[in-house]
């Protein structure tokens, strides 16, 4: 009887070491994907952006092209429904969750400085001269990319990669003294033969590849590393 009863114990706590790897394969795969779909969104977005700017210069409407970000949120959730439906009975998971807080909260900050700028941006440039306005104008790119890091390397934190940590922290502080004072900018008018109407074309995409390799880098990269881990 005692035998017995040791190995229905064992067998019990087989099962439930079973259950627990299964459902942290489970979150691992969950997680996974929808960090994937969030970096596929991001990239596809900054490059319409892109194409749509450049377009638009044609057009005299410099910059329309940005107005696809406010899309961005909806384009994940309708691209995550059908697979979070799916996946209904998936448990939930301390990590996943403070990960997807993570990059809610980022786009909370992203949209809303969006907004501020844009509003804040149409109020001077009706009352100011050209020249003070270019001293006092809201720079969106430098902000927008220096918490797109600071989320990466949080996730990095959280997911206990620490490449992504430093990829975070390193890109998202560069990228925002490069954005600041306007680097690229510079580099592109001053080391290469372009016209100024290649220039101004070059210079609008800036911010759309640096969000593509953000996308990329933080977000797509560790997807797929979290979906391969759960195979």
């Amino acid at each position: 009887m005692e035998e017995n009863n040791n190995l229905t114990a064992e067998r019990s706590l087989e099962i439930i070491t079973e259950q627990i790897e299964k459902n942290r394969h489970a979150v691992s795969k969950t997680l996974g994907l929808s960090l994937y779909i969030s970096g596929l969104c991001i990239m596809a977005t900054a490059v319409l952006v892109a194409i749509i700017n450049f377009l638009a210069m044609n057009a005299g409407m410099v910059g329309i092209g940005h107005l696809l970000w406010f899309l961005l949120p909806v384009a994940i959730w309708l691209l995550s429904r059908k697979y979070i439906k799916e996946r209904a009975h998936t448990p939930k998971s301390l990590v996943g969750e403070m990960v997807a807080k993570t990059w809610q909260t980022f786009a909370i900050f992203a949209i809303g400085f969006f907004l501020i700028a844009i509003v804040c941006t149409t109020i001077l440039f009706s009352m100011l001269s050209t020249a003070e306005y270019s001293v006092v104008q809201i720079r969106v790119a430098p902000i927008i990319v220096l918490l797109m890091g600071m989320a990466i390397a949080m996730s990095g934190q959280i997911l206990n990669k620490r490449w992504l940590v430093w990829f975070g922290a390193v890109a998202g502080l560069l990228c925002f003294v490069l954005e600041h004072f306007e680097v690229g900018s510079w580099l592109l008018v001053h080391c290469l033969p372009l016209e100024p109407y290649e220039a101004s074309v070059f210079m609008s995409t800036l911010p759309c590849v640096t969000i593509f390799i953000f996308g990329f880098v933080g977000l797509l990269l560790p997807g797929m590393m979290l979906k391969k881990e759960s195979l």
